[in-house]
């Protein structure tokens, strides 16, 4: 009898042996030594992906992306949104035709962004290490981007077209206006800033509401929005949706597809 139980014993822990341990599968890209999917234990945390990829030293830290599946349906529902409120002032071109000439504009440009999923995220390898807090669980089919270190700054928006300027260490946000010609419709209150870590700021470029200087990092994003008479009822809350879209965008990356 005891010889039994002891076989059956043993044979329980040679099939709890055999059984693999639960896995999840993660792509990271861009400026590694390591690319390309990662089978990583379930339980594994952005820290475990960054140091298996080896980021290189032309990798941008601070532009770095973590892309979630769970995170698009939002994105995509956030992007349609923005879409409906853009064709809904274009259809008020009688009554306010630079409001729809500005918000053609800036349509076709949302229109072409793809939806990404990205959440904001410390991805510097040893950084996201030391931080318990930000050292987040992966889940199956998320992406790490690494992109290269960009040398200028996009404004867009209410423009008369986006525009890609030189950076400019220690620069106001608001400087680079000057050479970016807006619309009649554009905001002369505000403007919002994107920095390339997703980080969103929203900035008085007015006198009577002038905010203090804020620099831009390479990478960043200056959207110039449009005037509170344009959005009126219509779309209220525009401008802010439009930012948190401009928020999920990546950094081009060679090689690096979307």
């Amino acid at each position: 009898m005891k010889q039994r139980l002891f076989a059956l014993a043993l044979g329980l822990a040679t099939c709890g042996a055999s059984i693999a341990a639960p896995t999840i599968n993660v792509d990271v890209l861009g400026q590694v030594r390591n690319p390309g999917a990662q089978v990583l234990p379930a339980d594994a945390r952005l820290s475990d992906a960054a140091l298996a990829a080896q980021p290189l030293p032309s990798a941008y830290p601070l532009a770095a992306a973590w892309l979630r599946q769970a995170d698009q349906l939002a994105q995509t529902r956030l992007k349609a949104g923005v879409l409906f409120d853009l064709g809904q002032l274009e259809e008020r071109a009688d009554r306010d035709p630079d409001g729809a000439q500005a918000a053609t504009a800036l349509a076709r440009e949302i229109d072409s962004m793809p939806v990404t999923g990205r959440v904001p995220a410390l991805l510097a390898a040893r950084n996201v290490e030391a931080a318990l807090s930000q050292n987040r669980p992966l889940a199956d089919g998320d992406r790490l981007v690494y992109p290269p270190r960009p040398a200028t700054v996009t404004v867009m928006g209410a423009v008369a077209q986006q525009c890609t300027l030189d950076h400019v260490p220690d620069q106001a946000s608001r400087a680079y206006l000057s050479q970016c010609p807006a619309l009649a419709a554009a905001s002369r209150d505000d403007l919002y800033v994107i920095q390339p870590d997703g980080h969103v700021e929203k900035l008085g470029i007015a006198l009577w509401n002038r905010s203090p200087a804020s620099t831009l990092a390479p990478g960043a994003i200056v959207y110039v929005p449009l005037q509170a008479s344009t959005l009126g009822q219509t779309a209220p809350d525009l401008n802010e949706e439009v930012a948190r879209f401009l928020a999920t965008q990546v950094l081009d990356a060679p090689g690096v597809s979307l």
